[in-house]
């Protein structure tokens, strides 16, 4: 690191930036005292990045949280020493930690798309920071800006800064998080699953982001699920269970050598090229009733879905025209899962709202189990709602994010008894049981059906939005990053779930996603879409050992891989 770089960031090689020693985080609620993060020891000195990394509520976001000053007013936290840049964190109060927030500690937030205020500009969150820490010029605080977004990777600085946050895609909502969090020259930065549901070559672009920062010499705390991209950017890891860490060590060698039962459990659970057809997790098979409430008319002879030649164009600024889907084909056969990846403007979306019926193509056709589904095939005009109404219940959308998906009103019996209903499925009777049959079915225990989604784990909403989907007897299930945010080990138990439904039931799967390890687990074929375009299809094996397309090469090459395990196991976030 050049001595310019170090005494911008001001940073001298000697002063450690943390000191933990047996930190514990509680919290007093109606119920009792819960403890949260339990004897927790850690140090970080500069140009170095240590990596918190387990399971939703294992502690690691609290553990951040903490070194920043942001816990709830109910939290109660004591350690035998809490450094943090050099201050004894217990004794400060908040006026303190507003001084070293953003000026001296940048903290990246988890979700790009909520963690930005969507009725300001980039520039205006930005300049927020800068007034707030008294940079008064606002020629001075302007320049700062663009030199940020530019730093962070961010083209054309200038006109984004006047964009706000539903204007950018998701790659470049995270670097415009990283901006806000660095625009001062932080010392330390924490960054909270910063990677989550980006495409690969997008997620490449931010840990390389990131690794700049160590290189200036800061120090850098980095949350994530996935270890193959804790891999790609730690030195040190800490792996935490139930609040404890119960493992830590240098990157390499916790990944390839795992002594913690839990961890070895976390790094299995990964899909890998040698483990496709395998199961991911421990818990048991489902077993699933076959007792249909509806028949239907759906031939399960023909493919499931086949789209041919989907043209689909929007009008742009200065009178011309986007073309978003082009020419695009593909076959489902039923009881298959057919991938379909690709970069963020790739026509994914749009695709599979075309495949839902939900978006009506400028050309093409889509039928459904050999039934016309969208568009007429001489091209005289679509197929009418009054045709596709009854075969509705055959194809269902399980979304990325459950919980927005669901009315909050409704309680979780409720959320699936709705989906009944409104396919006027039996009697009440018949739906109310049909409701518990369903939470069965997908792994979910009865006691749940009074609750609400809001007080479900991730994982427990990802299942019950799948119960939703199969409540009418679906043949398709189009699934849009279904395990995008979900821990590893969650991740695996909803593809095991997945996988018991589909031989069980013999549902076809149209399933998008970023991850190509997960979609070299799961799918049978695999599309990858690039400007709209097919660039290149073929079964998993043949895509993702031989691929021809050079962006597909690109795409497989940006997926961090693990370290070889010490027994010669090869795991991957991809391909080997």
């Amino acid at each position: 690191m050049s001595e310019k770089l170090t005494r911008r960031a001001g940073i001298t090689e000697q002063q450690p930036l943390l000191s933990i020693d047996t930190l514990n985080v509680s919290f007093t609620t109606p119920r009792g005292t819960m403890d949260v993060v339990k004897d927790v020891s850690l140090a970080l000195v500069p140009g170095r990045a240590l990596a918190l990394v387990g399971e939703s509520g294992s502690g690691k976001t609290v553990t951040a949280r903490t070194l920043v000053g942001l816990n709830a007013s109910n939290a109660h936290v004591t350690a035998d020493q809490l450094d943090v840049l050099g201050h004894d964190a217990t004794r400060l109060s908040e006026r303190q930690w507003r001084g070293l927030r953003g000026k001296d500690i940048g903290y990246v937030l988890q979700d790009a798309l909520v963690s930005l205020d969507p009725l300001r500009t980039v520039g205006q969150e930005i300049d927020e920071a800068l007034r707030a820490h008294g940079v008064r010029g606002k020629a001075e605080r302007t320049e700062r800006v663009h030199a940020a977004l530019r730093d962070a990777g961010i083209p054309d600085p200038e006109v984004r800064a006047g964009q706000r946050s539903g204007e950018l895609s998701g790659g470049l909502r995270q670097r415009a998080l990283i901006a806000q969090a660095t625009v001062l020259n932080p010392r330390l930065v924490i960054a909270d699953e910063p990677t989550t549901a980006l495409d690969a070559t997008v997620q490449a672009q931010i840990l390389e982001l990131l690794g700049s920062l160590k290189e200036q010499g800061r120090g850098l705390i980095f949350i994530s699920h996935d270890l193959a991209v804790v891999s790609h950017l730690a030195d040190e890891i800490a792996v935490m269970q139930h609040g404890r860490i119960v493992e830590t060590g240098r990157a390499s060698e916790v990944l390839s050598n795992p002594r913690h039962d839990y961890t070895r459990q976390l790094i299995d659970a990964i899909p890998s090229a040698t483990g496709k057809g395998t199961r991911l997790s421990a818990g048991r098979r489902v077993i699933v009733p076959t007792r249909p409430l509806r028949i239907s008319a759906v031939s399960t002879e023909a493919p499931a879905l086949d789209a041919r030649n989907l043209v689909k164009t929007y009008p742009s600024a200065g009178g011309t025209v986007r073309t978003v889907v082009d020419n695009v084909s593909f076959t489902l056969p039923a009881g298959k899962t057919l991938g379909i990846v690709g970069e963020s403007g790739s026509g994914k979306s749009t695709t599979a709202r075309i495949a839902l019926g939900l978006t009506e193509p400028d050309s093409g056709t889509v039928t459904l189990g050999g039934l016309p589904w969208v568009g007429q095939p001489d091209g005289t005009g679509t197929v009418s709602e009054q045709i596709r109404r009854p075969h509705r219940p055959d194809i269902q959308l399980v979304n990325q994010d459950p919980l927005s998906s669901f009315d909050p009103r409704f309680s979780v019996g409720r959320v699936i008894t709705d989906a009944l209903d409104a396919g006027s499925v039996g009697t009440p009777a018949d739906r109310k049981e049909r409701a518990a049959e369903l939470l069965g079915q997908v792994g979910l225990p009865l006691d749940l059906i009074e609750r609400r989604p809001l007080t479900l784990s991730g994982g427990q909403r990802q299942r019950l939005a799948i119960a939703r989907a199969l409540a009418l007897h679906p043949k398709v299930l189009l699934l849009d990053e279904p395990v995008s945010a979900l821990d590893v080990s969650i991740q695996a138990q909803v593809l095991d779930l997945l996988a018991d439904l589909q031989e069980q039931l013999g549902l076809s799967y149209l399933f998008i996603s970023h991850d190509l390890g997960v979609i070299h687990h799961v799918s049978d074929d695999v599309l990858v879409l690039k400007d709209g375009r097919v660039v290149e299809s073929g079964t998993a094996q043949s895509l993702f050992t031989a691929p021809t397309a050079d962006y597909t090469r690109n795409l497989l090459a940006a997926v961090p891989s693990l370290p070889t395990r010490a027994t010669s196991t090869a795991l991957t976030g991809g391909t080997q």
